[in-house]
């Protein structure tokens, strides 16, 4: 199907999209979204800028996203992508699986503030399937280091329900801050992050001498 000819934010129209070059218009949704959630904030992120900007009509966006929502998690996603990479980077030096897991505790957190908006229109926004995506991804990732403690012996219990009470701590913490004004955000936002991840542990391996 071809993208109808629509004119962009500058009055330029743009040609009608070839069979195959549907997956390069959806990037450059994205990217008009980015800049538009950047420079202007959520608000100005409405399908009708997006298709403005890029120079084509309104329902060829709708053609690859069926949302406006599902058109910002598109764009959140290229932030929450990389946050494997950011657990994994800060526990490589972990001396054993229980300090693995507490890196990666710490990580998150501060991931999310790092990336307010991102996290906020994906975890705490209306569900899509870029949320599915990155709940999933986000517990995968948490699962495989509690697995690594219990098959080191250092915490006991359910795998899935000892993950699930740390992911339920960290987005705590996270949404905890979110919801208030930065002006009040604790100083250190580092030590914040450690000690939430700290605790989060702690609690996983009270879990452990409980049973």
């Amino acid at each position: 199907m071809t993208e109808p000819d629509a004119p962009s934010a500058t009055g330029v129209r743009r040609r009608r999209a070839k069979r195959g070059e549907g997956a390069r218009l959806r990037e450059e949704l994205l990217a008009a979204a980015r800049q538009l959630l950047d420079e202007r904030g959520e608000s100005a992120v409405t399908v009708r800028a997006v298709a403005q900007r890029v120079g084509v009509s309104t329902p060829a966006v709708y053609l690859h996203f069926a949302s406006r929502t599902e058109l910002l998690h598109g764009v959140c996603r290229g932030v929450w992508d990389r946050l494997d990479a950011y657990m994994a980077e800060a526990a490589a030096a972990a001396e054993d699986p229980f300090e693995e897991l507490r890196r990666r505790c710490a990580a998150y957190i501060r991931f999310g503030l790092d990336h307010p908006l991102h996290y906020g229109l994906v975890a705490a926004g209306p569900a899509t399937e870029a949320t599915a995506q990155v709940a999933d991804a986000c517990f995968r990732e948490l699962h495989g280091a509690v697995r690594r403690c219990l098959d080191a012996s250092l915490l006991e219990g359910d795998g899935i329900a000892l993950t699930r009470a740390v992911c339920a701590c960290l987005h705590g913490a996270v949404s905890l801050l979110l919801l208030q004004s930065p002006a009040v955000w604790p100083r250190d936002l580092e030590r914040y992050a450690e000690d939430v991840a700290a605790v989060a542990c702690a609690g996983a391996r009270h879990h452990a001498d409980l049973h």
